[in-house]
């Protein structure tokens, strides 16, 4: 029998060690995560998502020169937030502001600050998801801080306390099928969960001397803008970022004092840790101000107008501005022709962190924003980035792409914000969309037995044809999709549609509708054949 390492306390430098490990393991095993899609199409790739989002919180962690467990754990924390992609990285980085939480002022943890940092976690993460769903990575999760808080109570020993949570979460995750009911239908974990089962894991492995090989930091990771906020005002053209370490630091204060000197002014922390950033003419008074009230590190002064090169669409000061979320050439050529002003490149496999988001928002001309995610899984991260940013924001809870464009045409540049908003949220809650894809596995779902590289028809988040033929599949796809009552049908042909075959599509799906207006457009969506959309 092994005897276990024995270990009270947890430092600063454990501590950090203990989270790269964490994160060197997700990323040992993203490719498996990635496999582990309910449907068999390439989606979000959950373990990209969160190895990013690890990933970012690293090197944000890594770029802090304070090495107090206070400042790791919030610079983490801080670093997660702004580079998490996905639904899952939304919530990983909820994780870590739990752990933040739980560490508090303190140098040292034991075996029950650990299990209170996870519970905090967890809290955290259900109250970060409006409908929180069992069977995913909130539920591995809390159980997995419900057996930290109980085995914390007997076992002072951390690496028991470890084994017993990673043991708890791959419990946990073998069970999310039981749970959800399209897990078990498609004979897959949730992946979400895993990926935390193994960032749990990571931990353990450090001390068992099992880590994996050493993370490159530069490979993959998501690149965290150096300015929160690119307004074009150059004005205050330096973007000045630091960390500010003291004893009676008052947001508020510091807020008042800051804001004649900048704009973009951000200020997150406590009394005795505060992330700044703020866009300033004179970045040298604002880090005189700051070094009077404690002790200023990780200091990052970037003159934006020297490296501004990336061009936006330019749009006059206006009531609203709308950013949209989507992939494809066409798609978003048809966005912007519709009136919004900035696309985010993302969708299915490309899923913007909240930083990326962020930076569109505050880049866009008006300081009312209405955003369409178009990708459930998308929409997590823009709701992050609503709330942090200090435009006012309405994300609408666009699903699809053919219900971002049904929301663009009730949209006007010379209304109130507010009136943008209810219209165009009744105009895309009208729309029925689907999608013709090819599946990259087999499965078997709703009924269908699904072979790599037969056809599938999805309306909603439902399977609702297969083949092995093309044509047949889109056939009962626009069956279910278009009603009695619709009028009109518009396609969006993929990248790797021909065209000659997209117009023989039309052809056919009017013979099949008479009487209905029919649209074939380009769309370019890498992943997609055909998106579909009545109304």
């Amino acid at each position: 029998m092994t005897t276990l390492p024995v270990i009270h306390n947890c430092g600063a430098r454990r501590f950090k060690r203990a989270l790269i490990a964490a994160a060197e393991c997700v990323t040992a095993n993203k490719s498996q995560l990635n496999k582990l899609n309910v449907f068999p199409v390439p989606d979000g790739d959950t373990g990209t998502n969160m190895s990013l989002t690890l990933q970012a919180a690293v090197k944000e962690m890594e770029n802090v020169k304070d090495l107090s467990l206070e400042t790791l754990a919030k610079s983490s924390a801080w670093g997660a937030l702004l580079g998490a992609r996905g639904n899952s990285g939304v919530i990983l980085a909820q994780v870590f502001a739990g752990i933040a939480e739980g560490v508090g002022e303190k140098n040292q943890l034991q075996s029950r600050d650990v299990a209170r940092a996870f519970d905090l976690a967890a809290k955290k993460a259900y109250k970060a998801v409006i409908k929180p769903t069992e069977g995913t990575i909130l539920t591995v999760l809390r159980d997995t801080a419900a057996t930290a808080a109980k085995t914390a109570e007997t076992e002072a020993n951390i690496v028991v306390l470890l084994k017993a949570m990673v043991a708890s979460a791959h419990a946990s995750v073998q069970n999310t099928p039981h749970l959800l009911p399209k897990l078990k239908e498609a004979g897959v974990v949730d992946a979400g969960g895993l990926g935390f089962a193994y960032f749990v894991e990571g931990m353990l492995n450090l001390i068992l001397g099992l880590t994996p090989a050493a993370l490159d930091l530069d490979d993959e990771l998501v690149q965290i803008p150096g300015s929160i906020g690119e307004n074009h005002n150059w004005h205050y053209r330096y973007c000045t970022e630091f960390i500010l370490k003291g004893s009676n630091i008052s947001e508020d204060s510091m807020k008042l004092k800051l804001a004649p000197l900048g704009d973009s002014l951000v200020v997150v922390g406590d009394s005795r840790l505060a992330r700044v950033h703020i866009h300033t003419s004179s970045p040298e008074d604002v880090l005189k101000y700051a070094g009077s009230l404690g002790r200023v590190s990780s200091i990052k002064v970037d003159d934006m107008l020297q490296q501004h090169t990336t061009q936006f669409k330019t749009a006059s000061l206006k009531p609203v501005s709308v950013v949209a979320v989507t992939l494809g050439d066409g798609l978003k050529e048809v966005f912007l022709n519709m009136g919004a002003e900035l696309v985010i490149e993302g969708g299915n496999t490309m899923n913007p962190s909240v930083a990326d988001i962020l930076s569109a928002i505050d880049t866009v001309a008006s300081a009312n924003v209405i955003v369409l995610p178009n990708n459930s899984n998308v929409h997590l991260a823009v709701e992050q980035a609503a709330r942090i940013s200090k435009k006012k924001v309405q994300v609408l809870a666009t699903k699809t792409v053919p219900e971002g464009l049904a929301a663009m045409i009730s949209y006007r540049d010379d209304i109130p914000w507010e009136d943008n908003v209810r219209n165009m949220g009744e105009s895309f809650s009208a729309v029925v969309s689907g999608e013709l894809t090819v599946a990259s596995r087999a499965a078997s779902l709703n009924g269908y037995t699904i072979q790599e590289g037969d056809f599938i028809g999805v309306k909603g988040s439902t399977v609702i044809a297969a083949g092995t033929v093309e044509g047949e599949t889109l056939a009962r796809l626009l069956t279910a999709v278009v009603g009695p009552s619709h009028e009109i049908i518009t396609l969006f042909y993929g990248e790797h549609v021909p065209q000659k075959e997209a117009e023989e599509v039309r052809a056919s799906v009017e013979n099949a509708f008479p009487g209905k207006h029919i649209e074939m457009h380009y769309g370019g969506q890498p992943y997609t054949r055909y998106l579909i959309s009545a109304e």
